[in-house]
């Protein structure tokens, strides 16, 4: 029987009282290179600078892990930068002999933002990733978690977007990644008529994923400035029902992708599921679990001054057959567990489509 099982020392990283910066942790992205677990990190400072940034943490085991003393990725120092206000819920892809960091950026101070201010972009642009504090999500590379790259934006800066998971190899010559669009601020009531999907793109560069239009022409031509991509997995049980967003890397097998997901309900609980795509074209969902596989247990899951529900799953990190899922609890600690991944195919293998 598939079972996912709770590292017994979680959680692995909470508060840190020591560091300012560093006052809570959450979301992990996570990569294995045969030898050391890496992790990146979302930190909120305490008390509250209304910035977040990225830690790094390495462990030999996948469960203690060492940390820097200094954030690993700050904020861009210019007001007109995409990720000005933050850096958060990183996701690692060991891809082509470098590791792809995307991570999510704002451009307004989010205790700015909830007192009130607004602000407007370049050429007095007032899209909403400028005016609502939306995210906007970007690559970093690094090749030794000592030192990185920051290559941009890889999403639109008319539309708020996150949960970006590069594939860890091209699909049929093209580069793949998991995103989740929404042109809704989290928690407002269209996202009860309209909830969060999962949406697959293609590129062929790394670098340019989607159009940056922030409207399309009566007269537009069919395709043209649309970027290759498709709508994946929409919301089908209740758990589901506010929106779903990818977790960690796919994963490839004989069977196809593996992938995990979390949910959203209305009540607000974040919870798991899992997916299988077809192996040479991932646009396909060919097993899906109908029920939470993970779900809100300990303490800390509920955690922080909003008494938040959630596991929030970044990394799926496979060694011989065991899984390490690294996720984020209540938005202020990071909590490990493992499965088989075998047993996790077979277990989807029921849910065929």
């Amino acid at each position: 029987m598939f079972s996912i099982k709770r590292y017994k020392g979680n959680p692995i990283l909470g508060a840190d009282p020591k560091r300012v910066w560093r006052g809570t942790a959450r979301n992990p992205g996570v990569v294995f290179d045969g030898n050391l677990f890496h992790m990146t990190f979302t930190a909120a400072a305490n008390p509250r600078d209304g910035l977040l940034r990225l830690g790094y943490a390495k462990s030999t085991d996948g469960f203690n892990f060492i940390e820097n003393e200094e954030p690993w990725m700050t904020p861009s120092i210019s007001p007109a930068d995409w990720d000005h206000a933050g850096c958060e819920d990183s996701r690692i892809t060991y891809l082509e002999g470098r590791y792809y960091i995307a991570y999510a950026g704002r451009t307004l101070n989010g205790i700015d933002f909830g007192a009130g201010t607004r602000r407007r972009g370049p050429d007095n642009n007032l899209n909403p990733t400028w005016t609502e504090n939306y995210r906007r999500v970007g690559l970093a590379v690094t090749d030794d978690f000592k030192s990185f790259e920051k290559l941009g934006p890889i999403t639109s800066e008319h539309i708020c977007d996150c949960n970006v998971a590069l594939f860890p190899e091209k699909i049929n010559g093209k580069y793949a990644m998991l995103h989740r669009p929404t042109a809704f601020i989290p928690w407002t009531l269209p996202l009860h008529y309209h909830p969060g999907c999962i949406w697959l793109a293609f590129s062929d560069d790394l670098l340019h994923w989607s159009s940056n239009k922030r409207e399309m022409g009566w007269n537009m031509i069919d395709g043209e400035d649309i970027m290759d991509e498709v709508l994946l997995m929409a919301p089908e049980q209740k758990w589901e029902a506010m929106k779903l967003g990818a977790s960690g890397v796919p994963v490839l097998t004989d069977d196809g992708w593996f992938m995990t997901y979390h949910a959203v309900d209305r009540p607000g609980v974040y919870r798991v599921g899992m997916a299988l795509l077809d192996r040479e074209d991932p646009r396909k969902v060919i097993a899906r679990t109908p029920a939470p596989v993970f779900e809100p247990e300990d303490s800390w899951d509920t955690a922080g001054e909003w008494g938040l529900k959630c596991v929030f799953p970044c990394a799926n990190v496979v060694v011989g057959d065991e899984v390490f899922m690294y996720y984020g609890c209540g938005d202020n600690y990071v909590s490990a567990a493992t499965f088989s991944l075998k047993e996790a195919i077979q277990h989807l293998k029921r849910y065929m489509r």
